[in-house]
């Protein structure tokens, strides 16, 4: 799951850049410029600054043995920060202007809160414990079954030589909730430059350093709310999960003005190489019925770490812009990923069988985006579209994601203010467990976002 969570990327950018879909790889004159094709920094004629605040909150609705439970989170996120540097010379052939910016732009925001309720008459989290124990009992997890274990929930038969629980015997039916919060971000620190050519071809490159922090708490609990289970009342299972790491990498751009109503682009980005720490803590509650006999138990796992690096897929973007008279632009753009090429990797441990996964789990993506700017003298109508296309080869876990955006501008020579608002909606299958090899349990989540954000900028 770590080689598509830091492989999948939907930028926050400038508000103008979030208003247009994001399809501005050829229209440039935009900070956000950095983030799908740095060329189009050389349409810059001045230097500016801008910074970008944003608000995003998302909402989930989690469907699970027929019960549906809404959630939400909200945070407050620096969407870009920026400065661009622009010279200009006084002639119309060879290098006519030049531009370079420093500044910083969200990647991905990893918030979001889950909630999953229902009765589950099909199947335990103590289920994927004891099949991974039986499947080696000499090797219990420190994180998963050991803990289960020593909090009396999965006995070991010495006479059948195997783990059990006590749903096996008296049968499922009880009430499973589970909380999933997830937070932090990948940020872009970035240094790009551009070159005009006679004010038609336009050549660009960006160096980029990836910060990560990604944190997930899960508090997962059963309850046998109807007394069928003999001793059983309830068990809490939790596990935090944290990843920190860095990563780098580059992109390359071009755009070409054959004349003045169009523009043409296409730019490349690198596989970014992360290297990336997790560490890992869980621990578990068991509660038993008075008169059982059996003590109320807790056990926790020991705090681990691991380092371990991840190859992320390269990205080939084709953009074209058709600019009318100064008064409207309609832009599109084009992204190709293929997620199936992820590659992790460690000096200890060469995660043969998770690339194997990836190749077969993952498939290439075509990306679209669209988007649209009017001018009314120095206000600025803004609307625009994605589709992101799922990388999962199963078509079951139909992960297709459409967001729709829009937003207003106001410019004057020396300040400017953009605001924009977009909706992203997705549906995705939320793999809680796999209570037998190959069989999963899972929550039909419906996920839709949303993102405030407002630049601020000043030109001089």
């Amino acid at each position: 799951m770590q080689a598509l969570r830091y492989s999948q990327y939907d930028p926050f950018g400038t508000a103008r850049y979030s208003a247009q879909g994001g399809a501005i790889g050829a229209l440039g004159g935009d900070f956000s410029s950095t983030l799908v094709n740095p060329a189009g920094l050389a349409f810059y004629r001045s230097s500016e600054f801008s910074f970008t605040p944003s608000f995003y909150w998302v909402n989930t609705r989690s469907n699970f043995m027929g019960s549906s439970v809404d959630d939400s989170h909200l945070r407050f996120n620096v969407g870009s920060l920026g400065m661009v540097m622009a010279t200009t010379k006084n002639k119309s052939n060879g290098i006519v202007g030049a531009s370079y910016s420093l500044g910083y732009n969200t990647l991905v925001n990893f918030n979001n809160r889950t909630t999953i309720r229902g009765i589950n008459n099909n199947s335990s989290l103590l289920d994927d414990f004891t099949w991974h124990a039986n499947a080696d009992p000499e090797n219990l997890s420190p994180y998963y079954e050991q803990l289960a274990f020593d909090t009396y929930l999965m006995p070991f038969d010495s006479v059948a030589g195997g783990y059990w629980h006590d749903m096996q015997i008296d049968g499922y039916g009880q009430e499973l909730n589970r909380l999933s919060e997830q937070s932090g971000y990948i940020g872009e620190y970035s240094i790009s430059g551009a070159l005009n050519f006679s004010n038609l071809l336009y050549l660009g490159a960006t160096a980029a350093i990836h910060s990560v922090r990604f944190y997930e708490d899960i508090y997962h609990t059963e309850t046998d709310f109807d007394d069928h289970v003999v001793f059983f009342d309830r068990f809490r299972f939790r596990e935090f999960n944290t990843t920190r790491g860095w990563g780098y990498n580059f992109k390359f751009g071009m755009i070409l003005r054959p004349i003045q109503l169009v523009r043409i682009g296409a730019s490349f980005q690198l596989p970014t190489y992360y290297m990336l720490t997790d560490e890992k803590y869980s621990d578990m509650n068991s509660y038993w019925d008075n008169g059982s006999g059996i003590d109320d138990a807790q056990a926790g796992s020991p705090n681990g770490i691991y380092d371990y690096k991840l190859r992320t897929p390269f990205r080939v973007n084709a953009h074209a812009s058709v600019i009318l008279f100064r008064m409207a632009t309609f832009s599109a753009g084009y992204e190709f990923v293929d997620y199936s090429s992820s590659r992790l990797d460690a000096y200890d441990y060469k995660f043969f069988d998770e690339n194997d996964r990836i190749r077969q789990d993952f498939k290439p993506a075509h990306n679209l985006k669209a988007g649209a700017e009017v001018r009314l003298k120095s206000l600025y109508l803004r609307g625009g579209t994605q589709y992101l296309m799922s990388p999962f080869t199963d078509d079951r876990n139909n992960a297709d994601t459409w967001i729709y955006a829009g937003g207003l501008g106001f410019r004057t020579d020396g300040l400017f203010f953009d605001i924009s608002y977009a909706h992203s909606s997705k549906t995705e299958v939320y793999g809680m467990y796999a209570f037998q090899p190959g069989s999963n349990e899972v929550s039909i989540n419906q996920v839709k976002g949303n993102n405030l954000m407002v630049t601020i900028g000043v030109k001089f």
